[in-house]
C-alpha cells in the first residue's frame, strides 16, 4: 500500500492508535504501520494486542467460537437454543441479518451488522464516517420529530 493510500485511509483521524487499527484492518503489516507513522514496532504491536486484533503467540483468544447444528423447518425456519439467544442478547421478534460470503452464511444480530458496517466504513472511507453514522442512526434521531417543510 502506498503512502498516499495510507494517508487517505487515516485522514479522518489524528489519533495514532486509531490509525494503527485502521491500517491493520486494511491489510497493512505491523512493521509497515510503524514505519509509516514513525513509531516503534512495539508500540504498533501493543495497540493491536490491546484492541484484540492480534493474539500473542501461544495464547488462545478469550472468546471461543461456538458451532451448533440446526434443523431447517418445513417453512425454512430455524430455532436457536435458548442459551444461545440469551448469550447474544436476542429475543423472539428481534431482527437478524444474514450475509453470504466465501465461507458460507453468516447470521448476525442487527446491532452486530451495524457495528460491522461501521468498522468497514472507518477503514475504507474514513472521510465519510460521519455520513454513514448519520445514515445508520438517522431513524433513531428522527423518531418523535416532525418535518414541517412540506
Amino acid at each position: 500500500m502506498t503512502t498516499e493510500e495510507m494517508d487517505a485511509l487515516t485522514g479522518g483521524t489524528d489519533n495514532k492508535s486509531e490509525k494503527i487499527r485502521i491500517l491493520f484492518k486494511a491489510g497493512v503489516s505491523t512493521g509497515d504501520i510503524g514505519r509509516y507513522l514513525k513509531i516503534r514496532y512495539q508500540h504498533t504491536y501493543n495497540v493491536l494486542l490491546r484492541a484484540g486484533l492480534i493474539v500473542k503467540p501461544g495464547e488462545r483468544q478469550a472468546v471461543a467460537d461456538e458451532t451448533i447444528v440446526l434443523q431447517l423447518g418445513k417453512s425454512g425456519e430455524v430455532k436457536l437454543p435458548e442459551a444461545m439467544l440469551a448469550s447474544h442478547g436476542l429475543a423472539p421478534g428481534d431482527q437478524l441479518v444474514c450475509r453470504t460470503g466465501p465461507d458460507g452464511l453468516t447470521i448476525m444480530s442487527r446491532a452486530k451488522a451495524i457495528e460491522y458496517l461501521r468498522e468497514i466504513a472507518r477503514s475504507r472511507m474514513p472521510g465519510e464516517v460521519s455520513l454513514l453514522e448519520a445514515l445508520l442512526d438517522g431513524p433513531k434521531r428522527r423518531s418523535g420529530t416532525t418535518d414541517s417543510s412540506g
